[in-house]
């Protein structure tokens, strides 16, 4: 495919190649090498970083939200009987074959909102199961809070800046016609993974998978992504089950990795609830402290909630299948999210509400009922499955196998530090920005402050995408000022931000210029720094990353 640069470019247009422009693999910074940095999340760092320890936080004051904070309702609003959640436990003992099945159960949209992290006023049986009978991570972000970017981040292992896929891209629909799928494709775009860089997909075709994807594809080139299989269905729970139920006959003796994409918690929501019964009250919502708790939003939230329900929904109906076709003793079972919800000051940015994203895996081996608080990032999924599947890693992969997390081995750790980036979420719409949390201290750099941020339409635009949560905020501005200003803060940022996740979850209140907050502030900019050295993320303006053909 020719490389096809953007116009008005404010680099060079002789930027470092796409190698350079990916992170060098004999690169020695000092004492801390490429090697030890990426593998072990930055574990080396905190030699560097011990200066931030907990202990020292308990000492910070609280920062108290304003009006809009939390609105508890009753843990049991809306739940299904126990009768409906359907039981999928686990021989116990390792695989039974050498190469076990993968099941990605990719959410669309899903921020951390499941009844067993007690989100208030909903219920997903088919997600606390899968819990219960694996590992809960509450610590996982994505790489990025764009779909495309994201998916390919998962599928390489890599951080977009390095495996080149940084926005979201111009492709097919996933039933197009196979043509449309190569290299004559009407629908090519510029910007996608490097070709030199080996994906998820290849490398399980060559070792002997079966491989499929559903419902949406959003990736680039086409021809990196050689599943067996593309499949569309609707958002309805009964379709998925059979489109699965055939994938998973059709598989035959083959291990299979099924790349199963549901859609419903994207919006226009009203358009994905397929089951009444599954909707949920507007008065039993939880509305977090950066939105503006107004009827208007309360029926958007009802809304989204109603779609995580029905998603839950169509995870169980996946699993029946799964066990019913006899493979569910030999499939690694992994739940999560592209990304967060889509509200503003989430979906297309690197706050929290954006990155944080719900992971369960449960399967053969893994330990039941177990909870991780560690950090961990999607891009650590990759590694995790080759890993399973006895196959080499490849050397340019940046992500960690999280399998001694999973088995529960002595001494296993995750990341201390989880970074997450953003920067466009199509082509015009760039905002390049960076970020690091520890769990609690979260801190922000945006690479040019100097332009205003442009929201995804789907966060703005009622008409075409049923949103009523930026119209909400918009008419509450006298009732709820706070709230009306974080969006206003959300177009025009500064340099830098930093927030304290613990005593504000919602990040209303930048602590950048706060003197209490200055040692971790310093700790987390030469991590950040380090960061960006080791993979080489040298290019702040995105338009001068160009696609190594």
């Amino acid at each position: 495919m020719k490389t096809a640069k953007q116009k008005n470019c404010s680099h060079d247009t002789d930027h470092p190649s796409i190698r350079g422009a990916r992170g060098s693999r004999t690169t020695d910074h000092g004492s801390l090498s490429r090697r030890n940095f990426l593998k072990t999340g930055t574990v080396g760092m905190l030699g560097v970083l011990s200066g931030l320890a907990f202990a020292e936080k308990k000492e910070i004051p609280p920062t108290p939200f304003k009006k809009g904070g939390l609105n508890p309702t009753p843990a049991s609003a809306g739940r299904l009987s126990e009768s409906e959640i359907p039981l999928t436990p686990f021989k116990k003992g390792g695989l039974s074959q050498g190469m076990p099945n993968v099941l990605l159960i990719l959410a669309d949209d899903q921020g951390m909102h499941m009844s067993c992290i007690n989100t208030p006023g909903i219920s997903t049986p088919n997600m606390d199961t899968l819990a219960k009978n694996g590992v809960l991570f509450l610590n996982a972000h994505s790489s990025c809070a764009s779909c495309s970017p994201s998916r390919s981040s998962i599928l390489t292992g890599m951080y977009p800046h390095s495996n080149g896929h940084w926005r979201n891209t111009v492709t097919p629909v996933i039933d197009a016609p196979e043509k449309e799928f190569g290299h004559e494709s009407s629908k090519l775009d510029a910007v996608g993974v490097h070709e030199d860089i080996p994906t998820l997909t290849e490398i399980l075709n060559k070792k002997g998978y079966y491989t499929g994807i559903t419902r949406k594809w959003h990736l680039s080139p086409h021809w990196k992504f050689p599943f067996h299989k593309r499949i569309q269905c609707d958002h309805t729970s009964w379709q998925t089950k059979e489109r699965c139920a055939e994938f998973f006959n059709e598989s035959g003796n083959k291990p299979f990795f099924l790349n199963l994409n549901i859609t419903n918690t994207h919006r226009p929501f009203k358009l994905h609830v397929f089951n009444k019964k599954l909707r949920v009250p507007p008065e039993n919502v939880h509305v977090p402290p950066q939105l503006a708790d107004t009827p208007l939003m309360r029926k958007d939230l009802s809304d989204y909630y109603s779609t995580v329900q029905c998603l839950d929904k169509t995870v169980g109906t996946t699993m029946e299948a799964l066990r019913e076709s006899g493979k569910l003793d030999n499939t690694i079972v992994i739940f999560t999210s592209d990304h967060g919800w889509a509200y503003h000051r989430a979906k297309a940015t690197v706050y929290d509400a954006g990155t944080h994203v719900p992971l369960i895996i449960s399967g053969p081996g893994i330990k039941q009922g177990k909870v991780v608080k560690d950090g961990v990032s999607l891009i650590d999924l990759m590694p995790t499955i080759l890993d399973y599947a006895k196959i080499k890693i490849p050397k340019n992969v940046q992500g960690i196998s999280l399998i001694p997390l999973l088995e529960g081995k002595p001494g296993a750790k995750g990341r201390e530090f989880v970074f997450t980036e953003h920067h466009a979420h199509g082509p015009g719409r760039f905002y390049p920005s960076r970020s690091i949390t520890d769990g609690r201290i979260h801190y922000i750099i945006n690479l040019m402050p100097e332009l205003k941020y442009t929201p995804p339409q789907d966060l703005v635009k009622e008409k075409l995408w049923g949103t009523h949560s930026y119209e909400a905020t918009i008419k509450a501005k006298d009732e709820f000022p706070v709230q009306y200003e974080l969006l206003e803060r959300t177009m025009k940022r500064p340099a830098e931000e930093l927030y304290d996740l613990h005593n504000d979850p919602g990040e209303i209140n930048n602590l950048i210029n706060d003197p209490r907050y200055a040692v971790f502030l310093k700790k987390m900019r030469v991590a950040m720094k380090e960061w960006r050295k080791e993979t080489n993320d040298t290019i702040d303006d995105p338009r001068g990353i160009i696609r190594n053909p």
